[in-house]
């Protein structure tokens, strides 16, 4: 079971496209959507921003998402037609489905997400490049944290 992914950042933001096209021959961006695009009920203007540099930059985008309520406003406003909604990912098939639909072979797309068993551990499966997105300002994470630090003997700040 594969679940490391090939990069890790805080924001969608942090990644580097011309790393992704020039030196890993990326041409497509599959993106899993809640979490990763929306995070905390919103889509921040610097994933709008990084949606649009990567579409001028050539990429074909698509999202790939477990959730049956993907927002159309974002589909709208970047113009993302290629999308799958209740994916059952980590399943292998819908990563390779997407990766026909863009007319990619899986080698060319980087997923990016912020599951390590559904983006990641699929990404891999699928033999795409997968980079995940942690949130360090989720519940979960903070909780990690803190269990880590009171493990050491630290105690939290309030």
């Amino acid at each position: 079971m594969n679940l490391m992914p090939k990069e890790s950042y805080s924001n969608i933001s942090d990644i580097s496209l011309d790393y992704l096209i020039n030196d890993i021959k990326i041409k497509g961006l599959i993106f899993d959507f809640d979490g990763t695009l929306r995070r905390n009920k919103i889509v921040s203007p610097d994933t709008i921003n990084f949606l649009l540099k990567a579409k001028e930059k050539g990429l074909v985008l698509s999202i790939l998402s477990n959730n049956p309520y993907v927002s159309k406003t974002i589909l709208q406003e970047i113009n993302i037609p290629s999308t799958k909604k209740f994916a059952c990912k980590p399943l292998k098939k819908p990563f390779l489905d997407m990766a026909k639909v863009m007319d990619l072979d899986p080698e060319e797309i980087a997923v990016i997400g912020n599951n390590i068993i559904s983006d990641i551990w699929g990404a891999n499966r699928a033999n795409m490049y997968s980079i995940y997105i942690h949130n360090l300002n989720s519940y979960r994470s903070k909780k990690k944290i803190e269990d880590k630090l009171r493990d050491l003997g630290i105690k939290p700040v309030k």
